[in-house]
């Protein structure tokens, strides 16, 4: 290649090198400018956002949920309301107990009316089968069931009315209702009534219990049902007796007054005594008919001995939980489940705290957490929500005086400390104005 070529080549291949580190040159200034712009945009944007967050953190930190405000009526229990309610309250002071005390019961006279209970017997109701036995009378023979209007039909012989009557009541009366229509003559003949099975029977239920209203009791299992069991002679309904009634009225509340449990029949009223189911004494546990009315007298006050399992009162309640707390988002995380949701019967409310994780932790940020009681007061029918700080809930030493038993239905939640709020809104104030603040300083450039 001639010498004029190559000289013309170096000079093309030094002009474009020029020109690339002049670029070069050029990029690194705008890059080192942008770099800087870039590095003091985020300082303000940090500065300002640091700055606005301390203000808001310390605004949440002292943002605090407000007592809640109940009806300055009588509640149903002393626990659950503030000292200054207290002095509204129509509750006897001189009956009742001061709150927080524990196995309490309300001292009555004996009012059972002995010789009316041992008078009550088992009878029948609709729905009850027996066994008619006549000696040397086939077609008479065999088993009824009473109808629903409570008769019996008795072949060629006229109807026997059979509800409330004993096997020996009833037994006089078919004989009478034979002999009256012809079909024996004389007393040569005998007539044995005797149960096979008791059917289910509707009573009602009111006064001091968690579920007034009708109510079935007894009934036939599915293991009693079939020709081999009905080839038997008794039967023994033990779901047709006044605990089942009470059981099946959702248990005795606690300001029931046990000494005077009436029970209405027809025209008659029958005071029962059932202070037994708590105390261990003996008890009216009667056999009841179709029809019957229980009524629960009131005592006045709030029983703490009442609040407990037993035969009468309900061996475990339901009750609803929120704990959405920071880092937890969820009950399902904070192991919130079937077995933490229903709990036995006299469960207080810092157990119920616990059950739904919102008691222990880091002690500087969880010690200030509040829990709130939103309680149904099943005797006003009112809505009462209280709030009680956890920490003071653990440490006091009268803390039975400010921590209320649970009720059915209760509802628990749990609210975060200071610290944790502050945390939030400082979390909040960064993530909502760092990205607005950035942007806004590029669009400047």
């Amino acid at each position: 290649m001639p010498p004029a070529a190559w000289l013309s080549i170096r000079r093309a291949r030094a002009a474009l090198m020029g020109k690339c580190v002049s670029h070069e040159i050029r990029r690194a200034r705008w890059t080192r400018v942008a770099r800087i712009r870039t590095v003091a945009v985020v300082r303000r944007c940090c500065r300002a956002a640091f700055v606005f967050s301390v203000a808001a953190a310390l605004a949440g930190g002292c943002a605090r949920i407000h007592p809640p405000e109940n009806a300055q009526t009588a509640l149903y229990d002393l626990e659950k309301t503030g000292e200054s309610d207290r002095a509204d309250l129509t509750f006897a002071k001189s009956q009742c107990a001061p709150p927080g005390t524990t196995h309490f019961m309300v001292s009555a006279p004996n009012r059972r009316d002995t010789a009316a209970v041992s008078r009550i017997r088992m009878r029948y109701s609709p729905g009850d089968r027996f066994n008619l036995f006549i000696p040397g009378s086939p077609e008479f023979s065999g088993d009824y069931v009473i109808n629903a209007d409570g008769l019996v039909v008795l072949p060629f012989s006229s109807k026997v009315s059979a509800v409330g009557l004993s096997d020996e009541q009833l037994s006089k009366k078919i004989e009478d209702a034979l002999l009256r229509n012809g079909m024996f003559r004389g007393s040569d003949f005998q007539v044995s009534v005797r149960p096979v099975q008791y059917a289910a029977i509707n009573i009602t239920v009111a006064g001091a219990v968690f579920l007034p209203g009708r109510v079935v009791i007894g009934g036939v299992k599915d293991s009693d049902k079939g020709e081999k069991v009905l080839n038997k002679s008794g039967d023994y309904p033990g779901d047709r007796f006044v605990a089942a009634a009470l059981r099946a009225g959702g248990g005795v509340r606690p300001d029931a007054d046990l000494s005077r449990v009436k029970l209405h029949r027809d025209k008659r009223v029958i005071t029962l005594d059932w202070r037994g189911a708590i105390t261990g004494a003996r008890v009216d546990d009667v056999a009841l008919i179709e029809g019957d009315h229980i009524e629960v007298e009131e005592a006045g006050c709030f029983q703490s001995e009442l609040v407990r399992p037993s035969q009468i009162t309900p061996p475990g309640i339901r009750i609803f939980q929120s704990n959405l707390t920071q880092p937890v988002l969820t009950n399902a995380a904070s192991a919130i489940g079937q077995q933490s949701q229903n709990i036995p019967y006299g469960t207080r409310f810092l157990a119920g705290l616990v059950s739904s994780n919102c008691v222990g932790g880091s002690l500087a940020s969880n010690a200030r957490r509040y829990g709130v009681l939103i309680s149904r007061n099943p005797k006003t029918h009112r809505t009462e929500v209280i709030q009680r700080s956890i920490e003071e809930l653990v440490r006091s030493a009268d803390r039975d005086s400010i921590n209320p038993y649970l009720m059915p239905d209760d509802a628990i939640a749990c609210y975060d400390s200071g610290i944790t709020d502050m945390k939030e809104v400082a979390n909040w104030a960064q993530t909502l104005l760092l990205p607005s603040q950035t942007a806004q300083g590029l669009l400047r450039w």
